[in-house]
């Protein structure tokens, strides 16, 4: 995640924190963020998944947290779940190749299965729709705002036009610039929003391999490897689905036999971002510690459907220095990044072929779709602290209700 300042209070960047994740039964709890804060707040951002795929629905009483390996009592410490919506920033940029001539049949195929493709991510964050052929930047074709409650396309948008008009104007394909482009405006469109946690997708729908050369390789595979989002890739046809490009989708990759068979794979890639969406939790308590520095560790508990349990653990340290009474573990807390580890491989998501696979590293996931909410100021910094995008608005807190329950129209039902 790029953009973040330090928070004010106590806030932690685990990544200095020789903080560890212990995976046990296949439940992996991978860290997002964490913060604490006087009057004695403590928050954990977090992501839960089991042999890859995202654990949806869990509730307060499937986490236990420990101090200094004492099992502290949920009700005790008030121990709740928030939205993530205040402190993270999402949005998708979709960069499609316009580099090949279509026959009119693929280019109506191709338009067909982006649009309900386009309404089902607007449903959880704004998108960007962007066109990429020779030339070294990528065209924006279309800036989609959220539409939470519509899961159909809109009939009166002329986008898909407007892409099918594209007209190419250097007939070689610079995809790895282009990538490296529509990363760039995807970071920007995050940091507009000015929340702590970011979290990007990327999704590149490449025709041909690159034959522009702007790019090493050598480059774009370290610009991949390094970037915070999250990046799928579909390749449609055989010159790009036989290029050594898969490592672009570090996150998920698929692919599609032509243009006129997309709608499945796309469909797969939106499961695959679903799947990133619901997995996170915000996990925050009051601390009975008062002083000194603490040992902490978050459990998380998941079920089968025969109700066969498996645990998973993260553990990290906070300073209790200056704790007392009056904690609200309903409000918001000030975070600071967490460095995440990446995977060994990327996360299939093809349906109708083999999908490609590669060394993949994940950026930050992120939560359910985001509530409306006004633009706050930034709480002014302490003495030592550089300034933070932190708010004071108090997060939904949820006695037992899932914060991650997908919303219907995702196909989750």
């Amino acid at each position: 995640m790029s953009g973040l300042r330090r928070a004010l209070g106590t806030a932690m960047l685990l990544g200095a924190l020789s903080g560890c994740n212990l995976v046990a039964g296949g439940v992996n709890v991978e860290p997002v963020a964490v913060a604490s804060q006087k009057p004695g707040n403590v928050a954990l951002y977090v992501s839960v998944s089991k042999h890859g795929n995202g654990v949806l629905g869990l509730k307060k009483d499937d986490f236990k947290v420990y101090e200094n390996d004492f099992p502290l009592d949920n009700e005790q410490i008030k121990l709740t779940l928030l939205s993530t919506n205040p402190s993270t920033s999402r949005h998708a940029t979709v960069l499609v190749d316009m580099s090949k001539a279509l026959k009119r049949e693929e280019r109506k195929s191709l338009a067909d299965a982006l649009r309900p493709f386009i309404a089902r991510l607007r449903q959880r964050e704004p998108v960007s729709l962007y066109a990429f052929d020779g030339a070294e930047k990528a065209h924006l074709v279309q800036e989609y705002p959220q539409q939470e409650a519509r899961a159909e396309p809109d009939e009166k948008d002329t986008s898909m036009d407007r892409l099918l008009g594209f007209s190419r104007k250097d007939a070689s394909t610079s995809l790895y610039s282009a990538v490296m482009d529509g990363a760039a405006q995807l970071s920007a469109s995050l940091a507009a929003e000015g929340r702590p946690v970011e979290n990007g997708t990327l999704i590149v729908i490449a025709l041909n391999p690159d034959s522009a050369g702007r790019v090493e390789e050598s480059k774009l595979r370290d610009f991949v490897d390094q970037s915070p989002h999250h990046i799928f890739l579909m390749t449609v046809g055989t010159a790009a689905s036989s290029a050594d490009i898969a490592f672009i989708g570090k996150t998920g990759g698929t692919r599609a036999g032509s243009a006129m068979t997309m709608s499945a794979p796309l469909n797969d890639v939106a499961n695959a971002v679903d799947d990133e969406l619901f997995r996170n939790y915000l996990v925050s308590y009051c601390s009975p510690s008062r002083a000194g520095k603490r040992e902490l560790k978050l459990e998380v508990t998941t079920r089968d459907a025969q109700g066969k349990a498996s645990v998973g653990s993260y553990s990290t340290t906070f300073d209790a220095d200056g704790f007392g009474p009056g904690c609200d573990s309903g409000s918001a807390p000030r975070f600071v990044v967490a460095k995440r580890e990446a995977p060994a491989t990327t996360k299939a998501v093809a349906s109708n072929s083999k999908p490609a696979t590669s060394k993949a590293k994940t950026g930050v996931a992120a939560h359910e779709p985001r509530e409306p909410r006004d633009k706050e100021p930034a709480a002014a910094p302490a003495p030592s602290s550089p300034p933070t995008s932190a708010s004071n608005e108090k997060g939904n807190a949820s006695s037992g209700a899932p914060i991650a329950e997908p919303p219907k129209g995702l196909g989750y039902e």
